[in-house]
């Protein structure tokens, strides 16, 4: 008699996001962008998990959760760019993760050959950033903004360029935050925006972003990346209490507060630095009456 052929032991059996899926979807989501080289980096693995990262990124694109794109090269076989598909917004988007209109699988797949390399190559910057910690444990990285982040929030600049005004509209490659902890004096923040060139721009181009960047540095502009994200969240705030009508009462126990680098009791809780979602041009404080 024939002996039946045993079969494989996950058929039929539903996928389940284990804990390293969703640290992998949670990097690809940080970066927006990874190779499986780069996601190895990201996710603090040694080099010889390369393959185990390969084997889970295979089954969440086998299984929808991340989109897979070519990149061209010139000769040889072209590694693989990963970005999230629907169902990995999706699912990253039921566990609370901020996922809007610039993460639409659909437009990855538009992206040209120099746009993937670029943000391939900040990307690369990134993860270093995240990893400084490892060598140098007096430094970490905070926080950083990407690119396609900053897109949503552009900062605009006045410059002057022979005796004419013009209107430049800042876009950095990425924004970081860096700590540093002092073994004397107070740890400090050091903010960083990352510009990448890869051989690309002319002299005219340049001299006209770095003269926008010198501008913004003079403006504090910085400063004001903390006000951005502020002034969104009292934007949402107020279209979620218009929606339902709450009385002002309930709309003026929700404050928000672009928080300083350095977190001084007094200013934080008794300063007026605090505004409520209809209030526009007066900072409330916490405490104080």
């Amino acid at each position: 008699m024939k002996k039946a052929t045993a079969r494989p032991k996950d058929v039929g059996k539903p996928f389940v996001v284990t804990a390293s899926h969703n640290a992998v979807l949670q990097a690809v989501y940080r970066y927006q962008l990874l190779t499986c080289l780069q996601l190895v980096k990201a996710l603090g693995y040694s080099p010889n998990s390369l393959e185990r990262v390969q084997r889970l990124v295979k089954q969440l694109t086998d299984n929808e959760y991340l989109l897979s794109l070519a990149r061209p090269v010139v000769r040889g076989k072209a590694p693989l760019v990963y970005t999230l598909a629907r169902k990995g917004l999706n699912y990253l988007k039921s566990a609370g993760f901020d996922v809007r209109e610039y993460f639409r699988p659909s437009k990855e797949q538009e992206k040209s050959y120099l746009f993937l390399l670029h943000t391939l190559a900040i990307n690369d910057v990134l993860i270093a950033a995240a990893n400084l910690q490892k060598i140098e444990a007096s430094y970490s990285l905070s926080s950083f903004t990407h690119e396609r982040v900053l897109k949503t929030t552009p900062y605009k600049v006045r410059i002057w360029r022979a005796d004419v005004e013009e209107s430049v509209t800042l876009i950095p490659d990425a924004y970081l935050l860096f700590g540093r902890k002092k073994k004397k004096g107070k740890d400090e923040n050091i903010p960083i925006l990352l510009e990448l060139d890869r051989n690309t721009t002319e002299q005219k181009h340049f001299r006209r972003n770095l003269r926008a960047r010198i501008e913004f540095i003079k403006e504090e502009g910085y400063k004001k990346l903390g006000e951005k994200r502020r002034e969104e969240l009292r934007a949402w705030a107020r279209k979620e209490l218009a929606d339902t009508s709450e009385q002002r009462w309930l709309s003026n126990l929700f404050l928000f507060c672009a928080l300083p680098d350095e977190l001084e009791p007094q200013q934080l809780f008794l300063a007026p630095c605090w505004f409520a979602p209809f209030a526009d041009d007066k900072p409330l404080s916490l405490l104080a009456e």
